[in-house]
């Protein structure tokens, strides 16, 4: 990983030790490890990625979920998106595939079993939700959409040789399954295997260059972490060019990131302001008003 080139107060010391975490989805991110209650973590109870960085202290602590989501995005841990699909963030963002005579051949006991295991995303019980999911499978092993979630909601159990086996299943019929793809990507920036991120973005950028801006976001991340500078500057912008809404604003603190590695004062500062209108824990505000405070001050 690259190092920040400026060491800087208000904890950059947990930014650097965050940094090669921080561009990594998060699949209900504080359920990973119980079957019920809330799916947002709080300060006092963060919920660590697989490869957790070090402890920053707790006044510098950033909050994972409003990281992620951003300020009055949190998402709905039982979001049922497009296409019936019940996909978790940040999957829950690429457009509808259209419809083929595979998806018309669903079994209705299959797709009641997919509806059960969206259900049990709703109330953040993984493992009913797991449950549900294998028997879809087992019903009808061609069903694309319900490999996939089951592959997030096992990686969200930090099962991850079985969510990259069942996120693997659809490209074994389907080699352009967009969701697929993205699930994988997912799953190897958790393992840090940046090389492998890289493939799968590009790969998945070959299908849609056009409407998926997670893909330009997993694409960026790869580049930054393997410090092909100009390259992840070019995804990252496409990426915020694509998402209008700013659905995910952490693409604006990759892109401080990326500026800072290249000296680019001016820009950092301006993407580390664009993602503060999207922080909402006192914590994050606090900090990248620091990290501002002190950018500003050694430009005078």
């Amino acid at each position: 990983m690259k190092c920040m080139s400026v060491t800087r107060s208000f904890g950059l010391s947990f930014l650097k030790a965050f940094l090669a975490a921080v561009f990594i989805f998060s699949v209900l991110p504080a359920v990973a490890q119980h079957s019920g209650g809330s799916s947002h973590p709080t300060p006092t109870q963060p919920s660590p990625p697989p490869q957790p960085p070090s402890p920053p202290p707790a006044t510098t602590r950033w909050d994972e979920n409003d990281l992620i989501y951003g300020k009055a995005k949190q998402p709905d841990s039982g979001k049922i998106a497009h296409d019936d699909s019940c996909f978790l963030p940040p999957l829950d963002g690429p457009p509808p595939a259209s419809v083929k005579v595979s998806d018309l051949q669903i079994p209705a006991k299959a797709k009641r079993e997919y509806g059960n295991g969206c259900q049990a995303l709703r109330k953040s019980k993984l493992v009913d939700a797991e449950h549900h999911f294998r028997k879809a499978v087992n019903q009808w092993p061609k069903y694309p959409a319900a490999w996939v979630v089951l592959g997030q909601v096992l990686e969200a159990q930090q099962k991850t040789n079985a969510a990259t086996d069942a996120c693997s299943q659809p490209l074994a019929t389907e080699s352009t399954y967009l969701p697929s793809l993205l699930c994988l990507a997912d799953i190897s920036a958790r393992a840090q295997n940046w090389d492998k991120v890289l493939s799968l973005s590009n790969r998945a950028l070959t299908i849609d260059s056009t409407t998926v801006a997670v893909a330009y976001d997993y694409n960026a991340a790869a580049n930054f972490h393997l410090h092909n500078l100009s390259e992840a500057e070019k995804s990252a912008l496409r990426a915020v060019e694509i998402d209008k809404n700013n659905i995910d604003p952490r693409v604006h603190f990759l892109l401080a990131q990326i500026y800072d590695a290249k000296g680019d004062r001016t820009l950092e500062a301006t993407q580390l302001r664009e993602y503060l209108k999207y922080a909402s824990n006192p914590n994050d505000v606090k900090m990248i008003k620091g990290y501002l405070a002190d950018i500003e001050k050694r430009a005078q």
